[in-house]
């Protein structure tokens, strides 16, 4: 990557902690101090900032699993713009980790020893019902302290798992796609900074794809821009001979209300040339455990009515690997195993 705009936008009570006059040798860094309680209400002085300094992405100092969860994700929709964020995931730790991850940012190429065992993951030669974990990994509190706990549950279980990284994650900590395939999880594209793809022509969604796989090494099928891609996406993914994309059944589903919707994949003809859609059956974010549950069990369901015994859950490491949740996770990992599903990652699909 060039050296690029970010704008960081840090609460108030936060900023005190972090050394706001550092600069790096690999970006360009403007600050915005703000009250996060009124984060909503300044949409429009971050449109002009952005503007102003010609910003690539920004960086939030919290997100909502700590202090007061104030939801970063409805201004970044907004604002479609890149993001990402330095907040600590674990709110009795969340100032100490906010500062590393910072820090993080700052230096760049931090090597994490995630101390899980390498060693690959027994392969199960019968798949007769199957499930995919799907993590997605764009926050640094997520990288630094959720995924190690995540890939050390995902061994205690024997599960491969599929997880998409942005770019910028590797960039601060270079090891994170060898960590993650080395047991034999699968690593697929989520933006280069979490971008919107769909603020791009064509030719540019093409580039920027070409890039995001050539800085994981070309070993990827598939990719999640779910809410950040257009019609024009699906022909730069087959141009750079992506196998699939993910998309949701999630948003259907509420507390008590599980619509029964297809979890069949379809394959769609783009220019002549195949790409596999792939449902997310279940989501856990901002979900309680009774509703991810219940999702679960409507999925599998709908997947014996149509023969197609697959079902794909999406979780964020910064979330689903936090101390808050992080039971709830080998809960939900233990419930898939006890019904009778095997683990795949998505490329086996």
């Amino acid at each position: 990557m060039n050296k690029l705009n970010v704008l960081v936008i840090a609460d108030q009570k936060d900023v005190k902690f972090l050394d706001t006059t550092s600069q790096s040798e690999s970006w360009n860094i403007f600050w915005e101090v703000m009250d996060y309680n009124k984060l909503h209400k300044k949409i429009r002085k971050i449109q002009d900032l952005v503007a102003k300094y010609d910003i690539d992405f920004i960086l939030y100092s919290r997100n909502d699993q700590v202090a007061n969860r104030i939801s970063i994700g409805p201004v970044t929709a907004s604002l479609r713009i890149g993001y990402s964020s330095f907040s600590g995931i674990d709110e009795e730790n969340r100032i100490e980790q906010m500062m590393s991850c910072y820090k993080d940012f700052l230096e760049c190429n931090k090597r994490i020893d995630f101390n899980v065992d390498g060693n690959p993951l027994k392969h199960n030669a019968k798949k007769i019902k199957t499930f995919s974990l799907i993590f997605d990994i764009e926050q640094f509190g997520g990288v630094r302290y959720g995924l190690p706990r995540i890939l050390s549950l995902l061994s205690k279980y024997n599960v491969k798992a599929t997880f998409f990284v942005t770019n910028l994650m590797k960039k601060v900590y270079p090891n994170i796609l060898d960590e993650i395939r080395r047991p034999g999880h699968e690593v697929g594209l989520h933006g280069l900074w979490h971008e919107y793809l769909s603020n791009f022509n064509e030719q540019m969604q093409e580039e920027l794809i070409q890039t995001m796989v050539s800085d994981f090494g070309g070993q990827v099928h598939g990719a999640n821009f779910i809410g950040r891609m257009n019609k024009d996406t699906l022909q730069a993914l087959v141009n750079n001979r992506i196998e699939y994309f993910v998309y949701p059944l999630i948003n259907y589903y509420h507390l008590f209300s599980y619509p029964k919707l297809p979890v069949t994949p379809s394959l769609l003809n783009v220019s002549n040339k195949k790409i596999w859609m792939f449902p997310i059956s279940v989501e856990t974010y901002g979900s309680p455990p009774i509703s991810v549950k219940n999702m679960v069990d409507s999925a599998i369901l709908q997947g014996e009515k149509s023969k197609f015994f697959h079902i794909s859950i999406l979780c964020h490491d910064f979330r689903d690997g936090n101390l808050a949740h992080i039971k709830a996770t080998e809960k939900l990992i233990y419930y898939l195993i006890r019904k009778g599903l095997e683990p795949i990652t998505l490329k086996e699909l």
